[in-house]
């Protein structure tokens, strides 16, 4: 068909306006698009941040519990066999048993509601809530995180604990341990009431063998004056050597008992303690003493005197007679270069002074 008189007399001027509107509408449109855009942009920015997890600005999504903590740092570990109880008691360290009849019992502080009706409601039954006394244990052990705690219901392993009727045990590290020099391989806490206090009072008193282990975690057992033997602490590859210190340090501690405590420790986990007796941090296999007492450290008279019993014992009773002083640190050298320097012109030096409080106004 023909177009119609007025399509054909539409003026130029008219059709340039049309065409102005419709790139006006055109630019608009790609704004808004733009704007939408960027929006988009900043909601992802604060709903989510790089870990998953919610941002500032909304609601934050429900996070999934952390996989339990190792035992050692506050979790006590649950033992479901015997021979998860062997493997836990083979270590370096006290080890802390928990032994309950169950772990689970009807909530022994409810009480039926009044006006329960048992032809309409049923028989009335407690809710199951977890053992208090399990409950207790597991937040003295989130407490006391220097021991290693861990705990069982399970028949096998009450047996192997000879535990009729649950307790709490503390049995001693088995590479320290001597029958010979009068360490019993266990302990009972003596009550079935456990309390935070009472237990760390029985831990420090009791986790220690005649010798055992001193190192960051042990350490504040210790609370009295200290004979610790530093070597090469390694039952794998220096058995041997091993042997050898904690059988003389042994014989010394026995006749030392009551005057001063006697402990080992490995001269590389402990390396950042030597320099407080003054004694070279650049020896491993060397075997060394010091003396720990009341934030002071000492180190034998003759710091060159090869490790023995003799000179063992002559150290403890040189501290024990008041004959030693105790180490001080030297003072650290100023750095290369240092001294007493005019730093009233740093700021300048750095780009700072003026512009620096322009900048802090404008800020």
């Amino acid at each position: 068909p023909h177009p119609s008189a007025s399509s054909r007399d539409v003026s130029p001027a008219r059709q340039r306006t049309s065409g102005v509107m419709r790139l006006t509408k055109l630019v608009l449109t790609l704004l808004l698009l733009g704007l939408a855009g960027q929006a988009a942009c900043q909601e992802d920015d604060y709903g989510e941040d790089d870990f998953g997890g919610g941002g500032g600005y909304g609601e934050e999504e429900e996070e999934e519990d952390p996989p339990p903590a190792p035992a050692g740092d506050g979790a006590a570990r649950e033992l479901s066999s015997v021979a998860d109880l062997e493997a836990f008691m083979d270590d370096n360290d006290a080890s802390v048993v928990g032994a309950f009849l169950e772990k689970e019992m009807p909530d022994p502080a409810a009480v039926m509601p009044e006006d329960w009706d048992e032809d309409e409601d049923g028989t009335w039954e407690a809710p199951v809530v977890t053992n208090p006394e399990l409950a207790a244990f597991n937040s003295i052990a989130s407490s006391l995180y220097n021991y290693r705690f861990a705990f069982s219901a399970a028949p096998d392993v009450l047996a192997k604990l000879k535990s009729k009727t649950g307790g709490l045990y503390l049995y001693r590290s088995p590479k320290f341990l001597s029958a010979e020099h009068g360490d019993k391989p266990r302990e009972r806490f003596p009550s079935t009431k456990l309390s935070e206090s009472a237990v760390r009072n029985w831990l420090n008193s009791k986790a220690q063998p005649l010798v055992g282990l001193y190192s960051s975690s042990t350490k504040e057992r210790y609370s009295g004056a200290t004979l610790v033997v530093f070597f090469n602490l390694d039952f794998a590859k220096n058995a041997k050597g091993v042997s050898y210190v904690l059988k003389r340090a042994r014989k010394a501690a026995a006749k030392l008992k009551g005057k001063l405590a006697v402990a080992v420790a490995s001269s590389t986990d402990l390396s950042y303690e030597l320099g407080d007796y003054g004694l070279p941090t650049d020896k491993p296999n060397t075997i060394l003493m010091g003396i720990s007492a009341g934030g002071q450290y000492y180190a034998p008279a003759d710091g060159a005197a090869a490790f023995s019993g003799d000179t063992m014992s002559e150290f403890a009773r040189a501290f024990l007679a008041g004959e030693l002083t105790p180490y001080e640190k030297p003072e650290p050298e100023p750095a290369a270069g240092g001294g007493d320097e005019d730093l009233s012109d740093s700021d300048d030096d750095y780009g700072g002074g003026d512009e620096d409080d322009e900048y802090k106004d404008e800020a």
